[in-house]
């Protein structure tokens, strides 16, 4: 399908009828147009809905499209056609979704971004739903150190929730997508989100959750991802966190431990790539100076905090932070948003 009047018309059609009533009519009439014409009540009109993706720069990829996510065109329910903003290409990385509770605690927070920072570094895009929280969190800190692709569960001239705005658009403006089945105008709906959920875990290779509670809609999640045939990972929690027993729950399914990226990494079967020797460009291994090498021994490959730097080599907070200043500058380690982490590594391919 590759006519824009069709593809309007079955944007239309779907609106009006829901997706799995559109495909039903469109095979039995032989297009979108001949189904549209008997549609009884219409709830949109395709050169409205053509007008308004102009207006929003959004492009409708129906499931032929060359820059239709290939991993959700395999599912057993792909939606017929997404409504995307951005850059479909990132979902040309490798994906690992990145999800987790709305009401997430600060540990919640900081693994999310330590993860999906760490994984961005190595070349994966991060996928997540917006959501307050672990979502926002992992969009975040992919988006500074990569790619990212947020699923919408409401149109994407909209926001859900609204505190996220910003962040939506500043995923558009930094190399980013934005993804929704439903058309620009529609508002979040309570239905919209188990089935939002199917695309966020039918875009990746993996789905890891990192705060869930009994009743979470993660869970959702990382059930469909199981279901798509995609590997599940949980982080573990405190026995007593109420945030924590949907992840167990999950370990204890059978999903594998996660506590860093390497660990996504190997259930992939994607190697950590070597960090160059010296004399190949970069910076040397060690710094000459045993503070220095020190405090570059604090520093891991996902985000290590200030705090835990200064525990660790127990030097003053000043001193440390004199010698994290002196490690960027020689390029050793790299300063993000709630701490640091060793310079970057090169991007990694899947194993063949």
């Amino acid at each position: 399908m590759t006519d824009p009047d069709e593809i309007f018309h079955l944007a239309a059609l779907i609106h009006s009828l829901g997706r799995r009533a559109a495909a039903r009519s469109v095979a039995a009439e032989g297009s979108a147009r001949a189904a549209w014409r008997r549609v009884q009540e219409r709830r949109a009109d395709p050169e409205a809905l053509r007008r308004q993706c102009e207006a929003q720069r959004i492009r409708v990829l129906p499931l032929e499209d060359p820059d239709y996510p290939e991993l959700l065109r395999q599912i057993p329910d792909p939606p017929l056609l997404l409504y995307a903003r951005g850059e479909p290409a990132v979902l040309r990385r490798p994906a690992v979704a990145v999800v987790g509770a709305r009401r997430s605690t600060a540990t919640g927070i900081e693994v999310a971004g330590a993860l999906a920072g760490a994984l961005a570094e190595r070349g994966l895009c991060i996928v997540s739903g917006l959501a307050r929280g672990i979502d926002a969190a992992a969009h975040r800190a992919a988006l500074s150190a990569g790619a990212t692709a947020a699923v919408l569960g409401c149109g994407l001239a909209r926001c859900y929730p609204i505190a996220n705005r910003g962040l939506m658009r500043a995923i558009e403006a930094g190399g980013g997508l934005l993804l929704s089945e439903h058309p620009p105008w529609q508002g979040a709906r309570r239905h919209h989100f188990p089935e939002r959920n199917r695309i966020i875990s039918g875009l990746c290779l993996a789905v890891v959750v990192v705060e869930a509670g009994e009743h979470s809609g993660s869970l959702i999640t990382a059930r469909l991802a199981a279901e798509q045939g995609r590997e599940v990972g949980a982080v573990p929690g405190p026995v007593t966190s109420p945030s924590s027993r949907g992840c167990h729950r999950l370990l204890k399914q059978g999903a594998f431990l996660v506590e860093h990226a390497g660990d996504v990494l190997e259930a992939l079967g994607i190697a950590e790539p070597e960090r160059p020797a010296a004399g190949e460009g970069g910076a040397p291994p060690v710094p000459a100076d045993p503070e220095l090498a020190r405090v570059l021994d604090a520093v891991e490959g996902t985000l290590t905090t200030l705090d835990r730097i200064v525990a660790a080599t127990r030097l003053r907070a000043e001193q440390a932070a004199a010698a994290l200043v002196e490690l960027e500058l020689a390029g050793f380690v790299r300063q993000v948003p709630g701490g640091y982490i060793r310079r970057p590594l090169p991007p990694l391919e899947p194993s063949r």
